[in-house]
């Protein structure tokens, strides 16, 4: 009995192992950021300048925008860990929600990164309105200001109804969940 176990204990760790080897790191020095993404993701050319990092899979495309941050701006915080750890709704509607026709913010929370310095995660539901044609979408979140950067990453499924929003985010959540959790803004 115990080497059976034994045996299905090293095999899943043998597997475990394999599973995250087949991961690809992204690793943008310039721009101060790391994403992991699992092998056999296109990295696409970004839409937009402020998009350092653009990498798809079938149907969830996740993005990294990283800058430097300058503290000595009007209303900057002098404090960024403390600013990340007192987030609230309305930082997230006026940070990331002014890019979208509508932003809801829900599941709000503080994470860490792996030297402990803080992130916050969240996911939003929105449209977005394009000439003549709407278009909604889910996302996923990771945002942090970290010493002279500040940086999120976004994993997004989008669709022509919410409805089709919903089913094509069901099987994908797990996988957005995990590249968000990958990503880290280099430390100062």
């Amino acid at each position: 009995m115990r080497f059976c176990f034994l045996t299905m204990a090293l095999g899943f760790l043998f597997y475990a192992s394999g599973a995250t080897a087949e991961d690809k790191t992204f690793h943008d020095h310039e721009n101060g950021f790391s994403l992991t993404v699992p092998d056999g993701w296109i990295n696409e050319q970004p839409s937009d300048e402020q998009i350092r990092l653009s990498v798809k899979s079938a149907d969830l495309t996740c993005m990294v925008s990283a800058s430097l941050y300058d503290k000595s701006a009007p209303g900057s915080p002098s404090d960024t860990g403390k600013f990340m750890e007192g987030w609230s709704m309305s930082n997230w509607k006026k940070t990331i929600g002014s890019s979208f026709s509508t932003a809801d913010f829900t599941n709000d929370r503080l994470a860490r990164f792996p030297d402990g310095y803080p992130v916050r995660l969240a996911d939003v539901d929105f449209t977005v309105q394009a000439e003549s044609a709407t278009f909604y979408g889910h996302s996923r979140f990771a945002f942090s200001v970290r010493g002279p950067r500040y940086g999120y990453v976004n994993c997004t499924v989008m669709g022509t109804s919410l409805e089709q929003v919903a089913q094509m985010w069901a099987p994908m959540a797990d996988k957005a969940e995990r590249v968000v959790n990958s990503f880290i803004l280099d430390a100062p």
